[in-house]
C-alpha cells in the first residue's frame, strides 16, 4: 500500500513538472545567454522565427496526444515520453555547449517541437486520472502564464534567472528521470480509447487551422502599417478562424478554443512588468485557485466574461512609469483568470484538453499590435515583456473585440450543440483496465 501511494505521489509530481517543462520549452526562446553572445543576424532570424516555432510546437502537441490516445497503450506512451525527454535534454545540453554561430533558429525549432510532443504524450498518459490530470493542468497553465509574463532580462529584472535559463537544465534532468521511472512502473496494458467517431483526427485539424491561420493573420498585420482597416481585418479573421476551429471539435469541446484564443489576446495586451520578485509564488497560487474555482463553479460564459474584463482592464488601466501596483494586479488577474477559464471549461475528450493549451502557444494579432512601432520586427522585442515598452491601449481594445466575437461564437456553439455531462477523468472502465499491479 505504501509503495502504491508513493507511486501515485511521484506520478502527480511527474505530471506537474513534465507539463511545466514542456510548455516552457515551447514558449520560451533558447537560452538568452546564447542569444546575447551571437551575431545580430542570428538574433534577428531567431526572433523572426519564434512564432513559427511556437506554432510547430502547438501542432506537435496535438498530433502526439491524438496518436497516443488512439493507441491506448499507457506504458508505450510513457516510453515514448522518456525518449522525447532525453531528446529535449540532449538539445538543451548541446545548445549550451556548442558554438553560438550554429543556427539558433534550428535549436529553437527542435526545442519547441520536442516540448510539444512531450506535452501531448504526458497529457495522454495522465489526464485519465483526476489527481494527475489536475497536476498536469496546473503545471501547463502556470508555466504558460509565466512564459508569457517573463520580463526582458536586465540588471534590474525581477525574473532574470527564469528569463536566462528556462527551463533550467537541472529541471529537465529531473523530469527525464521521473518519466523513465514512471515508464518502469507501468505494466503493459491498454486503456479505454475515446476519440471523435465522426472525425478521429478532428483535434489535429482544428489545431492546425487555429494555429496556422492565427499565425498568418498576425504576421500579415505585422507586415502592414498600423491602422484601423488592417486591425479590423485581422480581428475579423481571428474570430472567424476560431469559430470554425471550435465547430470542428466534437460536441461543446470547442468552447475551450474560443475561451483560449480570447484569453491569449487579452493576456498579450495586459501590462504586467515591472513587478516585485515576491510575485512569482503568488502567480502559482492564483492559477491553482482559479482552477479550483472553475472546477467548482463551471460556467463558460462567466469565464469568457472574465476574459473580456481582463481585456478592458488592459485598455483603460493607468500605467505609471515607476509604479508596480498596476502590473502586479494585471499579472495576478491574468493568472487567476487563466486558471478559472480552463477549470470551468473541461473538454470531454482528453486530446481536446491539449488543444486548449496549445492555442496559448501561438502569438496573437494583439502581440503584433504591441510591437507595431518596432522598426525592425513587427512583434515585441525578443518575445519578452519590457518595462520600457510604452503602453498601447489599442491592443486592449483589439483584445476586447476578439473576446466579444469569441463570446458570440461561444453562445452560438452552446445553442446548437447539445449539453453533455463532462467526461470524468476516471471512468469505471478505464479504472478497470488501468489497474496497476506490482511487478
Amino acid at each position: 500500500m505504501r509503495v502504491r501511494r508513493l507511486r501515485d505521489l511521484l506520478e502527480v509530481v511527474t505530471a506537474f513538472l513534465a507539463a511545466a517543462v514542456a510548455c516552457l520549452s515551447v514558449m520560451m526562446p533558447v537560452d538568452f545567454g546564447r542569444v546575447a553572445g551571437s551575431s545580430a543576424l542570428h538574433q534577428y532570424l531567431l526572433v523572426v522565427n519564434v512564432p513559427r516555432a511556437d506554432t510547430a510546437g502547438a501542432i506537435s502537441a496535438v498530433v502526439a496526444v491524438v496518436l497516443a490516445v488512439s493507441l491506448g497503450d499507457t506504458r508505450l506512451t510513457w516510453i515514448a515520453a522518456s525518449v522525447t525527454g532525453v531528446a529535449l535534454l540532449a538539445n538543451a545540453v548541446l545548445s549550451r555547449t556548442l558554438d553560438t554561430d550554429l543556427s539558433l533558429t534550428t535549436v529553437n525549432y527542435i526545442d519547441s517541437i520536442f516540448g510539444g510532443v512531450l506535452l501531448g504524450l504526458i497529457g495522454a498518459a495522465v489526464l485519465r486520472k483526476r489527481p494527475t490530470g489536475t497536476a498536469f493542468m496546473l503545471g501547463a497553465i502556470a508555466s504558460a502564464v509565466l512564459g508569457d509574463l517573463t520580463e526582458l532580462p536586465s540588471a534590474d529584472s525581477t525574473y532574470s534567472g527564469l528569463s536566462t535559463d528556462s527551463p533550467p537544465l537541472w529541471l529537465i534532468v529531473l523530469v527525464v528521470l521521473l518519466i523513465i521511472l514512471s515508464a518502469c512502473w507501468h505494466k503493459r496494458r491498454r486503456v479505454e480509447v475515446v476519440l471523435d467517431r465522426d472525425a478521429p483526427f478532428g483535434s489535429v485539424v482544428a489545431a492546425a487551422v487555429i494555429s496556422g491561420s492565427t499565425l498568418l493573420a498576425a504576421e500579415w498585420f505585422a507586415d502592414h502599417q498600423a491602422g484601423t482597416l488592417p486591425a479590423v481585418l485581422a480581428v475579423a479573421a481571428t474570430i472567424l478562424i476560431t469559430v470554425v476551429s471550435a465547430f470542428i471539435l466534437t460536441g461543446r469541446d470547442g468552447c475551450i478554443v474560443l475561451i483560449g484564443v480570447a484569453y491569449a489576446a487579452a493576456a498579450s495586451a495586459v501590462v504586467a512588468v515591472p513587478r516585485p520578485s515576491w510575485m512569482l509564488p503568488i502567480l502559482f497560487v492564483a492559477v491553482a485557485a482559479g482552477l479550483w474555482a472553475g472546477d467548482r463553479w463551471r460556467s463558460p460564459p462567466a469565464a469568457i466574461g472574465l476574459v473580456g474584463a481582463l481585456a478592458l482592464f488592459a485598455a483603460v488601466a493607468p500605467i505609471s512609469a515607476t509604479g508596480q501596483w498596476i502590473p502586479s494586479i494585471g499579472a495576478v488577474a491574468l493568472a487567476a483568470i487563466a486558471g478559472y477559464s480552463y477549470g470551468a471549461t473541461p473538454p470531454r475528450l482528453i486530446q481536446n484538453r491539449v488543444v486548449g493549451i496549445a492555442v496559448l502557444f501561438v502569438p496573437s494579432v494583439v502581440l503584433a499590435i504591441r510591437g507595431a512601432d518596432d522598426s525592425v520586427i513587427g512583434y515585441s522585442h525578443l518575445w519578452y515583456r519590457s518595462p520600457a515598452t510604452e503602453h498601447n491601449p489599442v491592443a486592449g481594445w483589439v483584445a476586447l473585440a476578439i473576446a466579444g466575437g469569441c463570446a458570440l461564437g461561444l453562445l452560438w456553439l452552446r445553442s446548437v450543440r447539445p449539453a453533455v455531462p463532462p467526461r470524468p477523468m476516471d471512468s469505471l472502465r478505464s479504472q478497470r483496465d488501468s489497474v496497476v499491479r506490482d511487478q
